[in-house]
């Protein structure tokens, strides 16, 4: 029982209820030309019961009283004062004046923090005052002070108290309750921070476990909006598909896909508008599409991890990973990954999380990004979401290429090639290369390498027969000529208005794309079969004339061509070839 009069306590409740209406309420229709008006005003009220709380504290101490009850109840209800204040003073761009109120506050409590009366005010300045460090890059002292906070969290629930919230401070006869809610509120929003500040000083595993808890808090104590935690858990998913954890980033997505389902049933309301009702369903779709993106992604990453492994020289190496992976994962407990209230088994069901070995495997991946790539392409319209709907079809596109791995028919690897460069050549004739022009010179390296591609497939076939027939021999030279077109128009996107210059300002990985383009063009050109000897010697003369380029401009960009020994090797011997090559030619010409 509170030793405080009641009616000093309403008058206490009264000004706390002033200022939190003004900040929560009014301030929704402070104008533009004073933003802050309500806020300044909540300051006000809120420094005049901090002078009230400071002077019955005096008091007291004057008094000699004992340190009780009474005491510990004007410094809680002070540190809540302070912790506001600091918050208000944040909010309105005053930081440094802000983050005084917020570390008073930790001052004042720091002997009582443990007390159910004190725990909250003490735990909110904590939270506070690390968005302050965050915003100046101090990261590293504000996960310190997370941590703390977290430390009298633990121990505060071990004591079996139960927190006071403010309402709880000024109404001591009403039975506690509500205060151990927000305290958890409170403690889940010290997850997400520390999740952040552990993602800036280069703790990724620490900041996707905390991610996790307070996906997972959110979920335990309904504090959620559906679409937010959705988001999130999707993109919590995308950092274990980074590390080759599929089983962890398939219950990720589950979980957002099993929310958005049950958010999308009951989402609208009877007595909504038909405005509300168009917002929410927009809303849902773009959202949804997100997710959809997500899964495909996941898909994608689980059919290129698998060729590599396949392809994977070293086995020595892999056994090791493999090793390592596996003792991770049981490190891990289920708390770190999983959400075990919720049944998510059905919706894992629909793809594996186990690597591809063969072509039956990776087709079922393969058809389940198709279906996830076309949901979001039901949303991202190429009208309206350019970009979004380009990315979407390079993704269609790179599903093709990662499925032609695992197939064995030489012809059957030919159709999937063309399929991938059929998406980007109907993006390019989509994409004006003015306004979009990283998005065309990707399309154009990409279908130049599919079509490579057909035309190495295509060759093999013909060498296997004694005799081509004039069908096989055109086949082999339109898949040869669109690649060579592909790659020409993206070598002509990096020149210096049609001259043979190259942009000055290129990137590194740019100018190795560069050369590796020059490459397959002289590449291709010596693979066209020409019809007669004139043709032929064209052909070789710009065989010639691409070699030459790259080896000038490997010599130009040494730093971009160092990893390129093999290609340099090709192009020199045939530098030494191609004009003995030319001068054959020609004789046949005379």
């Amino acid at each position: 029982m509170s030793v405080i009069p009641k009616e000093v306590l309403s008058d206490y409740k009264e000004l706390f209820e002033q200022a939190n209406k003004l900040v929560e309420d009014e301030s929704k229709s402070d104008p533009p030309t004073d933003p802050y008006r309500s806020h300044y005003k909540a300051r006000d009220v809120l420094l005049t019961l901090k002078k009230l709380l400071d002077d019955q504290l005096v008091s007291l101490q004057a008094s000699e009283a004992d340190g009780g009850q009474e005491e510990l109840i004007y410094k809680a209800m002070l540190g809540f004062v302070q912790r506001d204040l600091g918050r208000i003073y944040i909010f309105t761009e005053e930081s440094s004046e802000g983050e005084k109120y917020l570390v008073r506050c930790l001052e004042l409590l720091e002997s009582h923090k443990q007390r159910p009366e004190c725990i909250i005010a003490y735990m909110g300045a904590i939270n506070e005052l690390s968005i302050v460090l965050g915003s100046r890059q101090e990261y590293k002292k504000a996960a310190d002070l997370l941590l703390k906070a977290e430390q009298s969290y633990q121990a505060f629930k071990q004591s079996g108290e139960v927190a006071l919230n403010l309402t709880e401070l000024h109404t001591p006869d009403e039975t506690p309750g509500g205060g151990n809610q927000e305290l958890e509120n409170i403690y889940t929003l010290c997850g997400f921070y520390l999740a952040q500040m552990y993602g800036h000083i280069g703790e990724p595993e620490k900041s996707a476990q905390c991610c996790h808890r307070t996906l997972y808090r959110q979920l335990q104590y309904k504090t959620y909006d559906p679409i937010d935690f959705a988001l999130n858990t999707a993109t919590l998913s995308q950092y274990y598909i980074g590390k080759d954890r599929f089983k962890e980033a398939r219950h990720h997505l589950a979980a957002a896909t099993i929310i958005m389902a049950e958010h999308e049933a009951t989402m609208l309301k009877p007595e909504m508008s038909e405005q509300q009702r168009a917002d929410y369903t927009e809303t849902f779709k773009h959202r949804y599409a997100d997710v959809a993106r997500c899964w495909a992604k996941y898909g994608l990453s689980l059919l290129q991890v698998s060729r590599e492994r396949l392809l994977a020289d070293d086995d020595e190496d892999e056994d090791g990973n493999k090793l390592n992976k596996a003792t991770a994962q049981l490190a891990l407990e289920d708390q770190d990954y999983r959400f075990v209230d919720l049944d998510l088994a059905a919706c894992e069901r629909r793809v594996s999380c186990d690597f591809c070995l063969t072509f039956d495997d990776a087709k079922l991946v393969f058809h389940f990004v198709n279906e996830w790539l076309d949901v979001a392409k039901d949303y991202y319209k190429a009208e309206t979401e350019a970009t979004e709907y380009a990315k979407i079809m390079q993704d269609f596109a790179e599903a093709y290429e990662a499925i032609a791995f695992f197939e064995d028919n030489p012809e059957n690897q030919a159709k999937m090639q063309k399929r991938r460069a059929k998406y980007l050549e109907d993006l390019l004739d989509l994409l004006d290369p003015v306004f979009y022009l990283k998005i065309c010179r990707e399309c154009w390296y990409v279908a130049g390498t599919a079509h490579a591609a057909v035309t190495d497939i295509r060759l093999d076939n013909m060498k296997a027969q004694q005799s081509p027939t004039p069908e096989e021999v055109k086949k082999v030279n339109q898949s040869c000529l669109k690649a060579i077109k592909h790659f020409e128009s993206y070598a002509k996107s990096y020149l210096v208005d049609n001259t043979e210059k190259w942009r000055s300002n290129m990137e590194l990985c740019e100018q190795r794309l560069m050369l590796f383009a020059h490459f397959h063009i002289g590449r291709l050109y010596y693979k066209l079969i020409g019809a007669n000897p004139q043709q032929q010697l064209e052909q070789l003369n710009q065989c010639l004339r691409y070699y030459k380029r790259f080896s000038e401009a490997c010599a130009e960009h040494k730093e971009a061509s160092q990893p390129m020994h093999g290609e340099i090797g090709v192009v020199r011997e045939m530098l030494e070839l191609l004009p003995l090559k030319i001068m054959t030619v020609k004789r046949r010409l005379e």
